[in-house]
């Protein structure tokens, strides 16, 4: 039975005809002499030709030997193109589609700088952004370029990866003539009696926020709850509510808003993110990009986290 044929021993034909003598071949390949002659013995016997005669100490190109790194040198060309594109791919040459699942009040914000940093790549993706699915987990398709963002850690299965983005000091907008604006920050004993304008569970946010204010010891009485972040903050110009964010909103100051970090006991009060994707997209060029936009675009909501942790201290 004819053993296997090493198809790395194809490489031997240009190097050997490219440096000629044992000497220079040995040492561009980092091979002994002895595998030097074992690698050549094979490659003649597989072709059954010389391919190479040995004249001054100096190896020559027989006809087929020459005729064969015609043949072969496309090939050769194309596995290193495609090793090098699986290694190198950057994030414009994906094509497709990237969906991006976060809780609504959360993706308005992050949405700006996502697509600043994704056009910066040249990037031809599609962009899709999808409400957070209420009370489970996004379908991230392994076959489709697919993140979803929120609260840190997730609950999710082994074929998911978790990434941590961040924290976030939770506060709350409200009017400049409310009567806790007077303060730096609210402690959450002065928000017992307060009016606050919730989001609706299938906006998927306002819900788990609020379970971490209650964390806290604080039993929260909405008495409206609204869609969207929009609407919330709406509520606070017109109506004197009050609505748990972060402070990435600074447009809604030109409407008499302001924003307060909430406090227990003088210590801010801090809501941890990340990202999740299908594990077949782990170690991707692409995703590693993608990671580093999401990053940068993110700090639109968390920018101000050092400023409001220095001023409480």
């Amino acid at each position: 039975m004819t053993p296997p044929f090493d198809l790395n021993l194809l490489r031997y034909l240009f190097i050997i005809d490219k440096y000629q003598t044992a000497n220079a071949i040995i040492n561009h390949l980092g091979i002994s002499r002895s595998t030097l002659n074992r690698g050549l013995a094979q490659l003649r016997s597989h072709f059954d030709n010389e391919l190479f005669i040995l004249t001054n100490g100096r190896y020559h190109s027989t006809v087929l030997a020459k005729d064969l790194m015609n043949r072969v040198q496309p090939l050769l060309t194309g596995i290193e193109e495609c090793l090098y594109k699986s290694n190198e791919s950057p994030l414009g040459k994906i094509k497709g589609t990237l969906c991006v699942y976060a809780p609504t009040y959360l993706s308005e914000p992050v949405t700006v700088g996502l697509m600043a940093g994704l056009q910066e790549h040249g990037c031809q993706l599609g962009l899709k952004s999808h409400a957070w699915p209420n009370d489970s987990m996004p379908n991230l398709d392994s076959g489709d370029f697919t993140i979803g963002i929120n609260r840190f850690p997730f609950d999710c299965p082994s074929n998911i990866i978790q990434r941590r983005l961040g924290s976030v000091i939770i506060g709350v907008y409200l009017r400049q003539d409310h009567p806790l604006a007077k303060f730096e920050s609210i402690d959450v004993s002065q928000l017992e009696t307060a009016q606050i304008a919730l989001l609706d569970p299938g906006a998927s946010g306002s819900s788990k926020k609020s379970s971490v204010i209650e964390g806290q010891g604080l039993k929260i009485e909405s008495t409206i709850t609204v869609p969207s972040m929009h609407a919330a903050l709406s509520c606070a110009e017109r109506f004197n509510y009050l609505v748990f964010a972060g402070n990435a909103y600074a447009e809604y100051r030109q409407y008499g808003l302001t924003w307060r970090p909430v406090t227990n006991a003088g210590e801010p009060i801090e809501y941890e993110y990340g990202f999740v994707y299908h594990r077949t997209w782990y170690q991707h060029p692409a995703m590693s990009s993608l990671e580093s936009i999401l990053r940068s675009s993110f700090q639109q909501v968390i920018s101000p986290h050092e400023d409001i942790i220095a001023e409480l201290n």
